[in-house]
C-alpha cells in the first residue's frame, strides 16, 4: 500500500510573528499549510476577544505578505460567507493578492450550495490568479447537497478538493456524543463523502484528528479508508504539529475493527462531563480550543456536552 498522502496543517494567524520560522520546518512538498482566519481565532466567552483576535489574524496576513514569506503550498481558511467577519475577510484577501500574495487555495467553511462559491469567486478573480477553492462540508444540508455542488462546478472547475469538517457537522446535527475514528457511526458520515469525491474525482481531505495521545488510531484510520477506496486521492488534516504523525508506515494488513456507539445514557452523561471537564482544563489562554496531552477539544464539542447535560442530566 502506498503511503504517500498530503498533510494539510492548520497555524492560527493570531500569533502571526513565528509563523516564517515554521513554515522553514515544514518545507516539503507534500505538506500544505492553512493559515486559518476562522475556528482558531475564535473566543467562544468573549465576543469582544473574539473581534482582537480576527483583528490580529489580518494584521498577521498583512504581515506575511511583507515578509514575502515562501512555501511551496500555502492555502487560507477565510470565516464562512454567512459570518459577520466574512466581508473584511474578502477585503483582507483583496489587498493581499493585489501585494502578490501567494497561494494555491481558500478553504470556505460551511458551504452548502454552489453560488457561495461562485460569489467568492467574483468577489477575488480566483479564476484569474489560478486559485482554487476547496468547500469543507459541515453541516446536514452540504452533506445532502455535496454532489449537486460537484455536479455545478463541472464547468468553472473552481474546486480542488472537498474537505470534512467533523465537529461542525456534529454540533450542527446535534449529536452527542460526536462520532470517534472508531466508531461505526463516523465512518456511516466519512464514506459517503469519500464516495462522492471519487465519483467526481476530488481530492478527500480528511477532518482533523482528534486523538492526539493515539497516532497509532490515526495510521490504522488512514489504512483504513485506503483499503476500502484504493483510487482515493487522500489528504489529511491536522491541528497539532507533531512528527510522530508523519513516520509510520502504512500496513496493508492493518487490522482495524469499528465499533457502534453506546447509547446508554449514563454513558452519555459521563463522557460529556469528562470533556466539559478537560475542555475547561486545557482551554488555551484567550481562545476557545483546548489542547491536551490526551485530545484536541473543539468549542464545538464543549457546547454540544454543555447542552446535553443541561438537557438530561438531573
Amino acid at each position: 500500500m502506498s503511503n504517500k498522502f498530503d498533510i494539510f496543517q492548520y497555524i492560527s494567524l493570531v500569533r502571526f510573528k513565528g509563523i516564517p520560522k515554521l513554515l522553514d520546518k515544514i518545507n516539503d512538498k507534500n505538506y500544505n499549510v492553512i493559515l486559518d482566519l476562522e475556528d482558531s481565532s475564535k473566543d467562544i466567552f468573549s465576543p469582544k476577544n473574539t473581534l482582537f483576535l480576527k483583528k490580529q489574524c489580518r494584521l498577521g496576513l498583512d504581515y506575511l505578505n511583507k515578509k514575502k514569506i515562501k512555501h511551496p503550498n500555502i492555502f487560507l481558511r477565510i470565516n464562512g460567507i454567512k459570518s459577520k467577519f466574512y466581508k473584511e475577510d474578502i477585503l483582507s484577501l483583496n489587498k493581499n493578492l493585489s501585494n502578490n500574495l501567494k497561494i494555491k487555495g481558500i478553504f470556505v467553511p460551511k458551504i452548502e450550495e454552489y453560488s457561495s462559491l461562485l460569489k467568492i469567486n467574483k468577489s477575488l478573480k480566483l479564476n484569474e490568479k489560478k486559485i482554487k477553492l476547496i468547500p469543507i462540508i459541515e453541516s446536514k444540508k452540504g452533506f445532502k447537497d455535496l454532489e449537486k455542488i460537484l455536479t455545478k462546478d463541472k464547468k468553472n472547475k473552481l474546486i480542488f478538493a472537498v474537505h470534512y469538517g467533523h465537529f461542525d457537522y456534529c454540533l450542527n446535527n446535534r449529536f452527542w456524543p460526536f462520532p470517534e475514528p472508531y466508531h461505526k457511526e463516523y465512518w456511516d458520515i466519512v464514506f459517503p463523502i469519500i464516495k462522492s469525491c471519487l465519483k467526481f474525482k476530488k481530492k478527500f481531505i480528511q477532518t482533523p484528528y482528534p486523538l492526539i495521545d493515539n497516532p497509532k488510531l490515526f495510521y490504522k484510520s488512514i489504512s483504513y479508508i485506503k483499503n476500502n477506496f484504493k483510487d482515493l486521492n487522500l489528504a489529511l488534516s491536522l491541528v497539532n504539529f507533531d512528527s510522530r504523525f508523519l513516520k509510520k508506515k502504512l500496513k496493508k494488513k492493518d487490522k482495524f475493527k469499528v465499533k457502534k456507539m453506546s447509547q446508554d445514557k449514563k454513558y452519555k452523561i459521563g463522557f460529556a462531563n469528562k470533556i466539559i471537564a478537560n475542555y475547561l482544563a486545557s482551554k488555551k489562554s484567550k481562545k476557545s480550543f483546548s489542547l491536551s496531552n490526551k485530545r484536541f477539544i473543539p468549542p464545538h464539542q464543549f457546547l454540544s456536552a454543555k447542552l446535553f447535560i443541561s438537557r438530561n442530566a438531573k
